[in-house]
């Protein structure tokens, strides 16, 4: 099966990769799309860590560098739940179209990693967009490598976030090392 991972970010993807490379008839590559996440400082660093950690797998990428600050800030509003089912929906859509124009049989996400994402949100998600492509959507619950993946990340220095990724989650965030942007200054820039 020829599988595109859709990779959020190196933490999240690392234990991922690593046990669908392992799987015998899988040939995975990745994409990394995530105009979620702001601001391009934050967007630049995770980006550079998913080029690193597909070195150390030996694993194809593919980068898009959208940004979709001013949509998140005109259109979202603070309603979370309408935020991250529209996160959600334009990363898998995205993968999808891009995994149909490449010849993929199917595609999954890193998401599915997390225990802090709408798991039953993501997979339904999922399983409706490969509908509309004509693909399958390859479905594993692999939040029991969540852990792991910390722990690979940390051994290899990888960047790791302290908020899911957009400036709404920044704000959301509460954790002692979270870098310290200024978003008024990124949406002057129109970043």
């Amino acid at each position: 099966m020829k599988l595109l991972l859709h990779i959020c970010c190196a933490p999240c993807a690392v234990a991922v990769a690593d046990t669908l490379i392992s799987k015998p008839g899988m040939v995975l590559e990745g994409v990394f799309y995530n105009p979620n996440i702001h601001p391009a400082e934050e967007f630049q660093k995770r980006m550079d860590t998913v080029k690193i950690m597909a070195g150390d797998l030996d694993l194809p990428v593919a980068f898009f560098d959208d940004n979709k600050l001013d949509y998140w800030k005109s259109s979202l509003k603070t309603d979370k739940a309408l935020r991250c089912r529209t996160c959600y929906s334009l990363r898998l859509e995205n993968t999808a179209k891009f995994a149909r124009e490449n010849n993929f049989d199917a595609f999954t996400t890193s998401l599915l990693i997390s225990p802090y994402q709408d798991h039953e949100l993501i997979k339904s998600m999922g399983y409706s967009i490969a509908n509309k492509y004509g693909l399958d959507f390859y479905y594993e619950d692999f939040r029991e490598l969540y852990r792991k993946g910390r722990e690979i990340s940390r051994a290899r220095n990888y960047y790791m976030q302290k908020y899911c990724g957009c400036f709404y989650s920044y704000s959301e965030s509460d954790h002692p090392k979270k870098p310290i942007y200024n978003f008024e200054q990124a949406f002057e820039k129109n970043l």
